[in-house]
């Protein structure tokens, strides 16, 4: 640490792993700035990043430890030292332990604990649960999933844009949600003659100058990816040789895709079929070409199908791991990077048993088959609630907020009140802490120590501890530490340089060491089937059609099926909710249901709102900046309108997130009220969050 100067280190305000420069005199953090020398971000900064001082120094921040003092959700709260708040935590949990098993006891984390998450995973193999609930669901788990069953890795490692003949945007948005391609890097690929095709419902800022837009009906891009085979299986433009040498299934693909020609699919998507004929050919004519993949892809019924879907059309087109394309990354920390201290594979100190118990898993089985330490959040919510199929009694929360960012938030409210125990580690009071038992105050992602390589391709960054936190203020590692030695679990790490250093042990340097390099650069090599002989799937090819899905009783190949509620699904249910409704809009001053009480932020965006089309709008009497409710079978919230042309004029759209600032906010303004969490992707259980049915009426004034 330094008392007054620039320290260089990693934002961690998302997960978007963007180079930071901050500025400190006296010991304290003054100014937040991009590093123009970071390889990805190079020098782009966000709102976020910037109101850095705001957030680290605001009044309303955590600073002691708080025991309830009354009922649930009453606000009333003394605060307790530290050894009183770990014996409670862990005297609770023993209890749990004792009376239920371990399987009783889930650690949730947020996307701010996400670059630390081996943390959590250790402790609960050394615990014994097999329960950790994340957002991961809800986010790319089922595009990931789908390349990882068709070509042996996952869309985050990461498109190697500046190289790019061709980039398709598939539901993402790279200038809001960055993650390893900055919007820089897709900029720089057009301005240098690459392609660009965004796939999205609304008219965001690149598919407003993009060469092709297909806008496509919500929940349907699976139906698209198909009918985009059609085009180029049947007009021969795959990738010959990798076809014939590297894949498994091409003649049935192309006999399966012939039920999707594009006139087909412009009738289930809303994409005119020439336009499906154009954007298929230009992604396979203008090689190499590479993917961006966003949430507005997994966050429906059908996402891993249509991630199968577009990963053969990349894998066919001969755009896998080759320079341009999607490249197949790996971490210089191998077994202890990110990617696998997520999953089992770093540790393997939970007993097969206990593995079983993972909640979730009987009915997404993809997760279970790779090993991935998550339990699913209705299998979560149903075990608190009905006890089945076995009872969960306690949860220690960090960094996240499921009341908010998860769907059904009634459901997830009544089974957070029916925890026997429920402690939560934040910055700040949320709606979820306002439920605990016990709240801890956390450290900022500036106020300690860190090893960054999720989402960071080839390279692993130093984040080092700029200035130190509030006296009372922990960090979740921490925490966790603490905790374990007064559970006695043996085997977890005796402090934070301890475990990062474990994390570093195949580098052979430090944390220190790190610290004073800044980056460490893993070498690159692409078209690694080449050397191995092999992809690193089942079959060692690439799957088109995969006989793992088939043993495991899932479609071999992609299938698209209608949207749970639709107005073709649910024709009935259409005419009283006849607008369908996608949530999940970013915004750039906030981070799921994070940062509206910082003043600079909320100044850019201080009402949740609901994009409309200026004709829908005028039919129902709604005007721009009216208060509108908008109202889907499960509830209904408030939000403001704003007139937007750039979506069909039967859909419209809202953020997540919003609480902050209005009484009850988390009943009134939170969009997951109307959000379904029972009608998921049944490979890998994504939520259909987007396009779901809503109606929507002007709020009496």
């Amino acid at each position: 640490m330094v008392t007054s100067g620039t320290v260089r280190t990693i934002c961690g305000n998302c997960i978007g792993c963007c180079g930071a420069l901050i500025q400190v005199e006296d010991g304290r953090i003054v100014k937040a700035e991009g590093d123009p020398g970071h390889p990805f971000s190079r020098g782009w900064f966000d709102l976020k990043g910037e109101a850095l001082p705001q957030i680290i120094y605001h009044r309303e921040r955590l600073r002691h430890p708080l025991k309830r003092a009354g009922k649930k959700g009453e606000g009333k709260w003394r605060h307790v030292s530290w050894d009183e708040a770990l014996g409670e935590i862990a005297g609770r949990l023993e209890q749990v332990k004792r009376e239920y098993g371990a399987e009783a006891f889930v650690l949730a984390t947020g996307y701010n604990a996400v670059h630390d998450g081996f943390y959590g995973n250790m402790f609960l193999h050394l615990f014994g649960s097999p329960n950790r609930l994340a957002t991961y669901y809800a986010c790319g788990i089922a595009s990931n999933f789908a390349a990882l069953y068709t070509f042996g890795f996952v869309w985050d490692n990461g498109p190697d844009l500046d190289r790019s003949r061709c980039i398709l945007v598939w539901g993402a948005n790279p200038d809001l949600n960055r993650v390893t391609y900055c919007p820089e890097g897709v900029r720089n690929a057009v301005a240098g003659g690459a392609k660009l095709i965004v796939v999205d419902p609304r008219r965001t800022d690149l598919a407003a100058g993009a060469d092709a837009w297909p806008q496509v009906r919500p929940g349907t891009d699976g139906a698209l990816a198909l009918g985009m085979l059609n085009v180029v299986t049947n007009e021969g433009l795959y990738d010959k040789g990798i076809v014939g040498n590297w894949t498994v299934g091409f003649d049935r693909l192309s006999q399966h895709v012939q039920q999707y020609p594009p006139e087909k699919v412009e009738g289930i998507t809303w994409v005119p079929a020439e336009l499906i004929r154009e954007a298929a050919r230009m992604y396979a004519r203008n090689r190499p070409s590479a993917i961006i993949v966003g949430t507005g892809l997994s966050q429906n019924a059908n996402a891993f199908q249509a991630g199968r879907a577009i990963a053969i059309l990349a894998a066919i087109c001969g755009n896998i791991d080759i320079p341009g394309g999607n490249v197949d990354y790996r971490s210089p920390l191998r077994r202890r990077s990110s990617a696998a201290t997520q999953a089992d594979l770093a540790f393997g100190k939970l007993s097969p048993e206990q593995t079983k118990k993972r909640l979730g898993a009987d009915e997404f089985r993809l997760i279970a088959e790779r090993g991935f330490l998550l339990a699913h959040p209705k299998a979560i919510w149903r075990a608190i609630v009905e006890g089945e199929p076995y009872p969960v009694k306690a949860m220690l929360a960090m960094a996240t907020n499921p009341l908010l960012v998860s769907e059904n938030a009634l459901q997830v409210r009544e089974a957070l009140m029916k925890l026997d125990f429920l402690a939560v580690s934040e910055l700040f009071m949320t709606p979820t802490a306002e439920l605990a038992d016990i709240v801890l105050p956390a450290a900022h992602w500036s106020e300690r120590e860190g090893v960054v390589d999720e989402v960071a391709k080839n390279y692993v960054f130093s984040q080092p501890k700029v200035v130190e936190p509030p006296e009372e203020c922990w960090e979740d590692g921490r925490i966790l530490i603490e905790l374990a030695k007064r559970l006695r679990l043996e085997g977890y790490w005796d402090s934070v340089e301890e475990a990062l250093n474990w994390r570093l042990e195949s580098l052979g340097i430090t944390v220190g060491q790190l610290r004073e390099k800044g980056v460490y650069e893993g070498p690159v090599e692409y078209r690694k089937y080449e050397r191995f002989g092999r992809f690193l799937t089942d079959s060692g090819k690439i799957d088109l059609y995969s006989e793992s899905l088939e043993k495991l009783g899932y479609d071999p190949l992609p299938t698209y099926v209608e949207p749970p509620e639709s107005p073709v699904s649910t024709p009935e249910l259409a005419e009283a909710y006849p607008l369908i409704l996608i949530t999940g809009v970013k915004i750039p001053s906030y981070h799921h249901s994070a940062y509206r009480n910082i003043p600079s932020l909320r100044e850019t965006c201080p009402d949740p709102f609901l994009d409309i089309h200026p004709e829908t709008a005028e039919r129902l009497g709604i005007n721009d900046g009216d208060w509108i409710r908008i109202e889907t079978p499960r509830g209904s919230v408030k939000h403001k309108a704003r007139l937007f042309d750039g979506t069909h004029p039967q859909v419209v759209s809202a953020p997540i997130g919003w609480w902050y600032g209005y009484e009850g906010g988390w009943r009134e303004v939170n969009i997951n009220l109307l959000t379904d969490n029972q009608h998921c992707d049944p490979q890998v259980g994504s939520p259909p969050m987007r396009g779901l049915l809503c109606r929507v009426r002007k709020e009496p004034q």
